[in-house]
């Protein structure tokens, strides 16, 4: 791309990033390392009107472009990739208990915001501060509310969508709304989403949260006791992630690797509540439990995971989000047993981005209004498995390993052929069709009507 054409964008000097600037990697590198595809620049439009006027003019040429919100996405272009960032708008209005938020931001970013200008309030927003809001929000969307109160983008949640279509036009998709229901969960394929209008809710500022850990040994009495909990627990402010731990540390001493099991507890009742025997008591009291639980804010509970964004960017990742029905001891035996076989086969996959992740919610996740008000349909499940892969960029025969085994692996873990993936992360082998089911058409005929040159990508095109 000549500096001619460059020169041609409808863009200051100021909303253009070379290679050369400090600026280039946070603003263009990528979850996935295989999909960061080096942009020669970055474009940081920063106001509405800039952004129309540039989506208008890379629809209309040859350059490859994309769009980019922020967070742990792997959106890029070898010509333009589109950042964002700018777009950090927050409006909070008291009277009607609604927000607007810029989509250029972090979920971390916005949690601030809101426990500044709303203590003893939330968002339905993501579960990790490094997470962005636009590409989050346009997958559907979970967050610890969900159990209580459904995705991100069901209609109680987000109220409107600011976006700028590829014509050049700005407008609130409820002006249009079959554009509004696109944007519910049909990923970026329509608009780019410059703010979002979400309900906020009184919520509780002192929740029970944090790990409860275990050894290898304890694993088959913690994983019958999660089978029970999951199966009796119907409470919407309880919710709970279950993860291997320590999955590295057999292979850097020549050992078999044994990964412990760990859990994320959520209770919003409160701590007293959370350590007892109506709440997470049980997990306390298996022999062996380490307890990292406390009291704290929505935000506090957010930032648990901090520490993963290091991983941004280092091996070839794939990743898969599924939605599951049961939770049950087979099915976290199966999870592990896939694990453990996956890095003996090669460990170099146990050295970032592989990964199991059992997330226990309640049947309102999913199941919180109308399936077809929303352009993702929906699914029979409640809670979900999310699966990732990692390997060295250097070595062929790891990444595709990697991909194989997380291609086969939902099926192996949910027992079954018929799975019901989540838009949170897809990659290449994933069929839109039986994800969207009967809505797939009418998101087609949309999008040729909203981007008929077809440019507008993100990390999965309809």
């Amino acid at each position: 791309m000549s500096q001619k054409f460059i020169a041609e964008l409808p863009l200051s000097s100021s909303e253009i990033i070379y290679p050369n600037s400090p600026f280039y990697r946070p603003e263009s590198s990528t979850w996935a390392l295989q999909k960061d595809l080096k942009p020669k620049i970055i474009a940081r439009p920063c106001t509405p009107s800039s952004l129309a006027a540039l989506l208008s003019f890379l629809s209309n040429s040859n350059l490859d472009w994309a769009v980019r919100s922020t967070g742990v996405g792997s959106s890029s272009a070898s010509d333009v990739l589109i950042s964002l960032s700018a777009f950090d708008q927050f409006e909070y209005n008291a009277e009607d208990q609604t927000v607007i938020i810029g989509a250029g931001q972090s979920w971390g970013q916005v949690d601030r915001k809101i426990e500044e200008s709303a203590p003893g309030h939330a968002v339905v927003g993501a579960r990790c501060t490094y997470v962005g809001v636009g590409g989050s929000i346009l997958a559907g969307g979970i967050s610890w509310l969900s159990s209580e109160k459904g995705l991100a983008t069901d209609p109680h949640n987000m109220l409107d969508a600011k976006v700028a279509l590829t014509d050049g036009r700005i407008l609130w998709a409820s002006t249009e709304p079959e554009l509004l229901w696109a944007l519910r969960g049909g990923g970026g394929s329509f608009g780019v989403l410059i703010e979002v209008k979400l309900r906020v809710y009184p919520y509780p500022d002192k929740i029970y949260s944090g790990q409860i850990s275990y050894p290898r040994s304890a694993f088959s009495v913690v994983a019958k006791a999660i089978s029970k909990f999951t199966a009796e627990c119907k409470d919407p402010k309880m919710a709970m992630h279950i993860f291997p731990l320590d999955l590295s540390q057999g292979h850097y001493v020549g050992d078999t690797p044994k990964p412990g099991i760990g859990l994320q507890v959520f209770d919003a009742h409160g701590e007293k509540h959370g350590r007892s025997a109506e709440g997470f008591g049980w997990a306390l009291d298996i022999e062996g439990a380490i307890d990292g639980t406390s009291s704290m804010t929505i935000r506090e509970c957010n930032r648990i995971w901090d520490g993963l964004e290091a991983a941004k960017g280092k091996t070839a990742n794939f990743q898969s989000c599924l939605v599951i029905s049961d939770i049950d001891e087979q099915l976290i035996s199966r999870a592990w047993h896939w694990i453990e076989s996956l890095t003996l086969k090669d460990p170099s996959l146990c050295l970032g981005g592989t990964y199991v992740l059992i997330e226990f919610m309640q049947k309102p996740a999913f199941h919180s209004v109308d399936p077809m008000l929303r352009a993702w349909p929906g699914t029979s499940g409640q809670s979900v498995l999310q699966l990732g892969t990692g390997a060295p960029r250097s070595s062929r025969e790891s990444r595709e390993l990697a991909y194989r085994e997380l291609r086969a692996a939902p099926s192996f873990i949910c027992g079954q052929d018929e799975l019901q993936y989540f838009t949170h992360s897809l990659e290449e082998f994933n069929d839109l069709k039986k994800i969207y089911g009967d809505n797939f058409e009418k998101l087609q005929q949309l999008k040729r009507r909203y981007d008929p040159h077809g440019g507008l990508k993100g990390p999965f095109c309809i």
